[in-house]
């Protein structure tokens, strides 16, 4: 099996590890089992490499018990990639037939939509934004997201609210008739799948000369991971932290009325461990909050998961909320704080864990300032 001759090292050495990183795993700690810990799940493949334990649908649906969120190879004096591991055994399950069922269903669905929501996401966006902010001929494209479209149509309108108060005009949204980058098709080992939806989307993007990704995980998706199976995006991607982050920088933003509550900031993994973003945020939530940015004690390189990666809301959905609450559980120890984010699958996974919570998203932040 392929994915056992290219990931033999990793296997072997985090097999042969006194468990480093035991203690960083969301999952681990939500479910206490040894088996859902990086080492348990390494170890299982490292029996099925030897040919000590069949690759059966009980140790597939195992490597469905990691998030994806990478924060074990912060801790990790080898890096190695787990997660990568992870989503290779799963294709190769794929592959083999031995496919869960919840992964099937999903399949299902998205194949007859081009996304996950199981809608005309292009009809349901000409609904949100005027029809002058579609405009075929722009060379900068803003790519909502599907979880912004279908949960946070009210990110998209602040987004172009930012863009009016800041003078841009050459922006225009997206008009392609897929509105999501395919990153659940990738992480649940749908490989071909993926692959597939990846190059549709390169091809409706390739018209303009930026792409600005309003979700961390697209961006990654669009930025390095569809070069990584071999399509070509030509233009440049960024996060939409990253585009508004050098406004700031520069004092061109007209801060009329900084938000007066205290805030805590939650880095997203995709922003924060895969894209390397940590400090654009911070400086936007700096410079429009009246009192000081709190920290997780978890925070940057070291922050928790918010439960919502790997696919996991899909195929552990009970683990997924379980994580969810223990990250909420440090902001609802101090009273009055907002939650700010900026990823539509972290704020919707704390507003389902309690909706008690004040969760705003950075964008939307900064329109209430203007």
């Amino acid at each position: 099996m392929s994915i056992f001759k290219t990931r033999r090292k990793e296997i072997e050495y985090c097999t042969f590890c006194p468990k480093m990183c035991r203690f960083s795993c969301p999952v681990a700690n939500a479910t206490a089992r040894e088996t859902h810990t990086p080492w348990g799940r390494m170890t299982i493949l490292h029996f099925v490499n030897d040919g000590k334990q069949e690759f059966n649908r009980e140790v597939v649906v195992n490597t469905y018990k990691c998030l994806t969120c990478m924060l074990c190879n912060t801790y990790c004096e080898h890096k190695i990639d787990v997660p990568g591991t992870m989503l290779d055994a799963r294709a190769a399950a794929v592959q083999m037939q031995i496919i869960p069922r919840e992964v099937q269903e999903y399949r299902t669905s998205f194949l007859e939509h081009n996304n996950p929501v199981g809608e005309d996401l292009l009809s349901r966006l000409r609904g949100i934004v005027p029809k002058s902010l579609f405009n075929a001929g722009a060379q900068v494209g803003y790519f909502a997201s599907c979880g912004n479209i279908y949960n946070y149509p009210n990110v998209i309108t602040d987004t172009f609210k930012v863009f009016e108060a800041l003078g841009i005009d050459y922006v225009a949204v997206h008009d392609g008739q897929i509105q999501c980058s395919g990153y659940t098709l990738n992480v649940l080992g749908l490989t071909k799948d993926y692959k597939l939806h990846a190059q549709r989307v390169a091809d409706e993007l390739q018209k303009y000369k930026t792409v600005i990704a309003a979700d961390p995980s697209d961006a990654y998706e669009l930025k390095f991971r569809y070069k990584e199976i071999g399509v070509d995006l030509a233009p440049q991607v960024l996060h939409i932290s990253e585009f508004l982050m050098p406004f700031f920088e520069q004092n061109k933003v007209p801060i009329k009325t900084p938000f007066p509550k205290k805030v805590i900031w939650h880095d997203p993994c995709y922003l924060g461990r895969y894209l390397g973003v940590y400090e654009a945020p911070r400086l936007i939530l700096q410079a429009i909050c009246r009192e000081p940015v709190g920290e997780f004690s978890w925070n940057r390189e070291d922050s928790y998961c918010c439960g919502g990666g790997g696919g996991m809301p899909i195929t552990n959905p009970e683990i997924s909320m379980q994580i969810a609450r223990h990250r909420l559980s440090e902001v609802l120890e101090s009273e009055g704080k907002t939650l700010v984010s900026n990823c539509p699958t972290c704020e919707r996974m704390f507003q389902k864990a309690d909706p008690q919570v004040d969760v705003r998203d950075l964008v939307s932040l900064i329109a209430r300032t203007l």
